[in-house]
């Protein structure tokens, strides 16, 4: 007799396989009966929206702010007209796409739907939408197409608005405003009609009854609006309720800079109430260049040496000669017009002469004395011409090789002798600014010294560089008063401000 322990075992075995069995068949039963639901349900809902589209057609209403794919098409479109074409990566945030389930591969098989309109259109396997017959019948009436994008393992639906019109009541722009370009001087006050653009009217074949005209695109920075023809009333949007008889003017804004932007292209719109007939035109517009831009120096104070070349006297001394035409330096201004720019002189000189169109100065003569200032003006070449707002000084040099050796005679002996010594470059030195203060009872008398220039030598004279309305520089270092002082004259800081050149005459006037 076995044990009753391992035929109970044994029992429990068989038991065991008996109930694994039966989960088995179970888990077999619930996959099933869930891939049937996944389905059925996935069935129902494409049903329902067929059926939404089938029963709810006749109500829907053009609305071309949702979110689907709106187009309106004239009634005498050809059988075979393209219409959309649904690819597999339509699915941007935006986009006329609903998913029934996950989109995950790619697309192999896209159909229409059937509703009241679908024999009218049909879709090819790449998503092509196209039609098959006369949309005679379906004038002013709005139609929605369903398409269906099926995969292995997913299905999605397009949806696709359309609103037939007759083509003699389709909005239109005259066709020869393609081939305008309107024309705008910069600066001009905003309000400004374009010049070269008519005045703009869209309209239809049988009359439309009231027109709405607005800026869809290319008015950057708001430069552009339109202006009412018969109210004069100026806005990115005008009603027009008589449209044979009135349009819209593009105008401007505000004033425009060209040296900002030159070239626009403005979109404007014009559409029925409903905004379903719509028209639209792309009008490009230079905006002219005007004269508002002097040449401008790069720096105010320009400085250039030249450098003198031996030579020997007749006598047998060695002296410094200057080549002529030998060139000194080259001063630049610019125009923000892009305006070529031409130089010249204020006052003519006898060493230096101007090159007009490059700004380069040359040398003309010998120089007589070691330092010259020149005065320099830009103006560019363009009717009525503009010139510089201050002219550019220019500092000359004239310095001879280093070193030098120089050879002075004099005669006042009963014989004659020689004195030799190096010359060497001339050098300039800035000595500290002098502040004195006065009442203006100190400048009442013209003429009068005011204070005297301290001399480091009994060779040195003095010279006022610039001309000064208020006091003038003798050789001797006396500061006078040219002109009385008049303290509301003097400017905010109430300073008379001067520079003074110091020349050391030398031996012998060297």
């Amino acid at each position: 007799m076995r044990p009753v322990g391992t035929r109970g075992d044994g029992g429990g075995s068989i038991r065991n396989r008996n109930n694994r069995a039966a989960a088995k068949r179970v888990s077999v039963y619930m996959l099933a009966i869930y891939l049937a639901l996944v389905c059925s349900v996935n069935v129902a809902l494409v049903a329902g929206k067929h059926h939404h589209h089938h029963q709810g057609g006749q109500e829907f209403k053009f609305d071309p702010t949702n979110s689907f794919i709106s187009l309106v098409l004239p009634h005498d479109t050809y059988p075979g007209y393209s219409i959309q074409k649904f690819t597999a990566n339509f699915t941007g945030p935006n986009a006329p796409f609903s998913s029934i389930s996950s989109y995950s591969s790619k697309p192999l098989n896209y159909r229409l739907l059937e509703t009241d309109y679908s024999k009218y259109f049909t879709v090819l396997e790449d998503g092509l939408v196209m039609t098959t017959a006369d949309l005679s019948p379906l004038v002013n009436r709005p139609v929605k197409l369903v398409v269906l994008e099926e995969t292995p393992n997913s299905t999605a639906t397009h949806q696709l608005q359309l609103y037939v019109m007759n083509r003699k009541d389709m909005l239109h722009f005259p066709t020869m405003l393609t081939d305008v370009v309107g024309q705008l001087s910069e600066n001009k006050d905003g309000g400004t009609r374009v010049r070269d653009i008519p005045l703009l009217q869209a309209n239809s074949a049988r009359g439309a009854k009231t027109v709405i005209y607005s800026i869809i695109g290319g008015n950057d920075g708001d430069a552009f609006t339109l202006e009412d023809s018969s109210t004069g009333t100026i806005g990115t949007t005008i009603r027009i309720d008589d449209p044979r008889k009135h349009g819209v003017w593009l105008v401007s804004a505000k004033p425009l800079d060209r040296e900002h932007r030159e070239q626009y292209t403005v979109a404007i719109e014009a559409t029925d109430t409903k905004r379903i007939n719509k028209a639209e035109v792309h009008l490009p517009v230079h905006i002219t260049d005007v004269n508002d831009n002097r040449p401008v120096f790069g720096k105010p104070d320009y400085r250039f040496t030249v450098t003198g070349v031996k030579a020997i006297t007749p006598a047998g001394n060695e002296t410094v000669t200057w080549e002529r035409f030998t060139s000194v330096g080259q001063v630049e201004a610019k125009d923000a017009d892009g305006d070529k720019v031409a130089y010249r002189l204020t006052n003519p000189s006898n060493t230096v002469v101007m090159v007009p169109q490059t700004g380069e100065l040359l040398l003309a003569g010998e120089p007589e004395i070691p330092e010259l200032f020149v005065d320099v003006e830009a103006h560019d070449l363009r009717t009525p011409s503009l010139k510089s707002e201050k002219p550019a000084r220019v500092l000359i040099e004239f310095v001879a090789p280093d070193p030098l050796p120089v050879i002075l005679q004099h005669t006042g002996h009963e014989y004659q002798h020689s004195h030799r010594r190096d010359k060497r470059r001339v050098t300039r030195a800035v000595r500290p600014t002098k502040r004195i203060e006065f009442t203006e009872a100190d400048g009442d008398t013209e003429g009068r010294n005011v204070f005297q220039l301290e001399k480091e030598t009994d060779r040195e004279t003095f010279k006022i560089r610039d001309e000064n309305p208020w006091v003038t520089v003798e050789t001797n270092g006396a500061v006078r008063v040219k002109k009385k002082w008049d303290y509301e004259e003097l400017g905010p800081e109430k300073t008379i401000d001067f520079w003074v050149i110091i020349t050391n005459q030398g031996h012998n006037g060297e």
